[in-house]
């Protein structure tokens, strides 16, 4: 297990991956007939990221044999603890893992080593920004880092972007439905095709039996109090309820071997929860250096439609449904129950808080 730190690692690895983009846009090749550019390394991207630190990152490079001028640049906004944790060169040492895995990605990416020579040797000026977006408004994309070309001097050129997103041990969700209430199920598995409402009056009379539903809305002074109410159990037994019919449903569609409107249905949801529909790569870090990829496109999706499925139900713990394809696990749809903390006039208070998680398992990325 990696070492605790005070940031969190799928926000460093952010900042780390676009450093290692941005090192791809700036190492060129020495001859325009070289057909691979020479290696990004460690301290390549160390020295970006360096810059970037301390005002942000811009450089001007020559076209490959000419005098035509690009500029690379990299724009970062990720959360304050991760941009601390990286002001203190020392620390980079202990997330080294992260590092060595956007240098591999970079070094053995074809598309992005593609474009990247192709930019440096088209002797057009270039503007490539790279931006790690972590928490800008996202409502319209997927992305964690995204590479933005435009040439000044070919305004109405049209460049192919990429948007990237990024995923690490423990943060492989990629979509969510969050909030209490019936219409939280309608809402998550009714992006899947699927109406879960004959369950409805079964999950109401299994809350309503709990003496009291205000326990679930009402605000408490610390997680131990809510959680000493109990109704934190009854929250996941009754969703158990709901999460075991749409099982069930799921069963009889993904299970099939034709090609049918819930599978239709399921392939789009899945499609937009990686990308909103815009041409996305999902990058997965599994650790010790090593990066999966997986490109949300029109090509997986028909692979999605034309799949058999396994699905089944876990029998304990957190409401689970496990999708599988073939032996690997390929999504999970997990109940996950929190005591949320707000902020008042008199400090801290909790209250229950659902969410509905739609994660990507190690499947997304091999088969």
């Amino acid at each position: 297990m990696p070492a605790a730190i005070p940031a969190n690692r799928g926000d460093l690895f952010e900042v780390f991956f676009a450093a290692a983009v941005a090192a791809r846009f700036v190492k060129r090749a020495k001859q325009k007939t070289a057909k691979r550019l020479p290696s990004v390394t460690q301290s390549d991207v160390d020295a970006i990221l360096t810059e970037m630190m301390k005002k942000g990152y811009t450089k001007n490079v020559n076209d490959v044999g000419s005098a035509v001028i690009d500029t690379v640049s990299v724009t970062v906004a990720v959360p304050q603890k991760a941009q601390v944790f990286l002001m203190e060169r020392s620390n980079w040492s202990k997330v080294s893992d992260l590092r060595s895995g956007a240098i591999n990605f970079v070094n053995s990416h074809s598309r992005l080593n593609a474009q990247a020579r192709g930019l440096s040797i088209n002797e057009r000026q270039d503007v490539i920004r790279i931006v790690a977006a972590g928490t800008e408004d996202q409502k319209g994309t997927k992305a964690d880092v995204k590479v933005i070309v435009n040439s000044p001097t070919n305004p109405d050129r049209r460049f192919r972007n990429i948007d990237y997103s990024l995923k690490v041990s423990g943060g492989e969700q990629f979509h969510q439905v969050s909030g209490q209430g019936f219409d939280k199920f309608l809402n998550i598995f009714g992006e899947m095709g699927l109406d879960v409402s004959p369950v409805a009056s079964k999950y109401d009379e299994s809350i309503n039996d709990f003496f009291d539903t205000e326990v679930f809305t009402k605000k408490y002074p610390s997680r131990s109090a809510a959680e000493q109410t109990g109704g934190g159990p009854k929250l996941k037994s009754s969703a158990r309820l709901v999460y075991q019919y749409a099982t069930e449903q799921l069963k009889k569609s993904l299970e099939s071997e034709e090609s049918n409107p819930v599978k239709v249905r399921f392939a789009d949801y899945i499609i937009f929860g990686l990308s909103r529909n815009v041409n996305t790569e999902l990058v997965k870090f599994q650790g010790k250096g090593i990066v999966k990829t997986r490109v949300a496109n029109r090509e997986f999706r028909d692979f999605l439609v034309n799949t058999v499925y396994k699905v089944n139900f876990s029998t304990s713990g957190d409401p689970i449904i496990n999708i599988n394809v073939g032996s690997k696990k390929f999504i999970q749809i997990r109940y996950k129950l929190e005591c949320a903390s707000t902020g008042t006039k008199t400090g801290k208070m909790y209250k229950f808080y659902p969410r509905h998680l739609i994660e990507a398992k190690e499947g997304m990325f091999s088969i």
